[in-house]
C-alpha cells in the first residue's frame, strides 16, 4: 500500500480518503484510523508502520501485538479504500489475520511457546476449507453455465484481469484439456478439503493437490498476494511428522478460556455470511440481514465466491490523448493489456490496483466509474500525478488537449498467428 496509497486515496488520488470520510457514515459503518487525519503524510506513515510491524512479525517480536495492528491497519486502508480494496482476497487477508491472532503466540519473544492449541488449528483450516468449499460451491449454485459443462477454462486464461505470458501457452490446450483442468478446479475446491482431517499421507497429498491449484493460478494470471496467502493457508493441512527429524519436541498446548467459546462464534458467523448462497435456506436471508450488516464494514468473516462467473469476452478500454483533435496517440499502462506485441507481464504478490480495477470498468450494463473520470480529468490538468500508472505517456511535457476512450475486443492470437507475426 505505501508505493500506491497516495494516488489512490491520497488528497488528489484518484477517490480520495478525506472525500469518503466526510459523507455522514460513523466508526462503526467505516473503521478506520484515518478519521484522525487521512492526508498524504499520515497514508505513507501508515504505510511505513506496517511495513515495520510486518517486519516485526517476521521476527517474531512481540507477534500477537503486531498481528494485532496490521489487522487494524489493512482494515483502516481497506474501509478507505472503496473499489479499489474490495477483492475477496483483501477479505481474506483480514480474516487470516483474525483468526492466526489464536495461533499466534502472545509475549514480546515467544522463543518457547507452546504449539497452537487443536481449536486454534481448526480454525485455520476451517478457513481453508470454506475458500475452497464455498468457491466450488458458488460455481454450481450460481448457474454459470460454463462451469456447468467444464468450458470455463477456455476463456479463463484470455479473460483473465492481468494475464501473464504463460496464460498465453495455456489458452492453446485443447478443449479436453480445458475441460479436464475445470474437473481438476472442482475436484480441488469441492473434494480435496474433505480430506483435510484424513490420515497423515492423505494430508500431505491434499497439500499437494490445492498448492498445484494456487501455483497453476499464479503461473497464468496475476492476482496479487491471494495464491500466496492461500498455500500459506494450507500449510495448516500438515503436521510436525511431515517435518521428519526437523521437528522440533515441544510441550503440550496449554488449556484456553477463550477458545472453546470464540471457535464457535466465528463458525457460526462464517456459516451465517454463505447461507444466501443456498437458494433452499434463502428465506433465512432477512432474518439474518442484521447480522450480516454489522459483520460487513470489519471484513473478517466473510463468504468466497472466487471465479464463479466466467468471463467471455474480454474488452479493454484504451485511452487516448490528442492536442489537436486529428491525431490520437494511446497510453500505455505499465501492467494491463495494452499493446499487442507486449507479452503480458509477472507482476505478483504486487497488485497495481488501478490496472487490475480497469478489468471491471466495462463489465455490466452500464460501464464507468468515478476513479476512471478522475483518471481522465488528471490527464488533462495535473498528469504528474497519474504518470506512475504508464509504460508509455505519449504527452511527457505538455498536457494533451482532449481525451478519448476506445473499446477494443481483446483476443489471444493462436500459435500460428505468432509464429507468423510474433504477436
Amino acid at each position: 500500500m505505501l508505493v500506491q496509497a497516495t494516488l489512490l486515496v491520497g488528497q488528489q488520488g484518484l477517490l480520495p480518503a478525506r472525500d469518503y470520510l466526510r459523507a455522514p457514515r460513523g466508526f462503526l459503518d467505516a473503521p478506520t484510523i484515518f478519521w484522525l487525519g487521512a492526508s498524504d503524510g499520515t497514508l505513507r506513515a501508515a504505510g511505513i508502520a506496517g511495513a515495520v510491524l510486518s517486519l516485526g512479525l517476521v521476527l517474531d517480536l512481540a507477534p500477537r501485538y503486531c498481528l494485532a495492528l496490521l489487522w487494524a491497519l489493512y482494515l483502516s486502508f481497506v474501509t478507505v479504500g472503496q473499489d479499489f480494496l474490495a477483492f475477496q482476497w483483501d477479505n481474506l487477508l483480514l480474516e487470516t489475520a483474525v483468526c492466526a491472532l489464536f495461533v499466534t503466540p502472545g509475549g514480546l519473544r515467544p522463543r518457547a511457546a507452546p504449539p497452537p492449541h487443536p481449536l486454534a488449528v481448526f480454525l485455520m483450516l476451517w478457513l481453508l476449507v470454506r475458500v475452497h468449499v464455498e468457491s466450488g460451491a458458488a460455481k454450481l449454485l450460481l448457474g454459470d453455465p460454463t462451469w456447468r459443462d467444464l468450458t470455463a477454462m477456455a476463456s479463463y486464461y484470455e479473460t483473465a484481469p492481468l494475464p501473464t505470458w504463460i496464460g498465453w501457452w495455456a489458452h492453446q490446450m485443447p478443449l479436453w484439456a480445458h475441460r479436464a483442468s475445470g474437473a481438476f478446479v472442482y475436484g480441488t475446491e469441492l473434494g480435496l478439503p474433505l480430506l483435510i482431517w484424513g490420515p497423515r499421507r492423505l494430508r500431505a497429498a491434499v497439500f499437494a493437490g490445492m498448492v498445484a491449484m494456487q501455483v497453476a493460478v499464479l503461473a497464468t494470471a496475476n492476482y496479487g498476494f491471494f495464491n500466496y496467502l492461500t498455500i500459506a493457508l494450507a500449510l495448516w493441512v500438515l503436521d510436525d511428522s511431515h517435518l521428519g527429524r526437523a521437528a522440533v519436541p515441544r510441550e503440550p498446548p496449554r488449556r484456553s478460556l477463550v477458545l472453546p467459546i470464540a471457535v464457535p462464534v466465528l463458525v457460526a458467523l462464517s456459516v451465517v455470511e454463505f447461507l444466501p448462497f443456498l437458494h433452499p435456506l434463502a428465506g433465512l436471508e432477512g432474518r439474518l440481514l442484521p447480522v450480516r450488516r454489522a459483520l460487513a464494514p470489519f471484513r473478517s468473516v466473510n463468504s468466497y465466491h472466487l471465479f464463479a462467473h466466467m468471463t467471455l469476452v474480454r474488452r479493454e478500454a484504451v485511452i487516448e490523448g490528442s492536442a489537436d483533435g486529428a491525431a490520437w496517440l494511446p497510453y500505455e499502462f505499465r501492467y494491463k493489456p495494452g499493446d499487442p506485441a507486449r507479452p503480458p507481464p509477472f507482476v505478483a504478490p504486487h497488485q497495481p490496483r488501478v490496472d487490475f480495477q480497469l478489468w471491471f470498468l466495462l463489465l455490466g450494463p452500464r460501464p464507468g466509474a468515478r476513479y476512471f473520470d478522475a483518471l481522465l480529468a488528471r490527464l488533462l490538468t495535473a498528469p504528474e500525478l497519474v504518470a506512475p500508472l504508464f509504460a508509455r505517456d505519449p504527452f511527457p511535457a505538455t498536457p494533451p488537449r482532449f481525451v478519448r476512450v476506445a473499446i477494443y475486443r481483446y483476443r489471444f492470437t493462436d500459435v500460428a498467428t505468432r509464429h507468423a507475426t510474433g504477436a
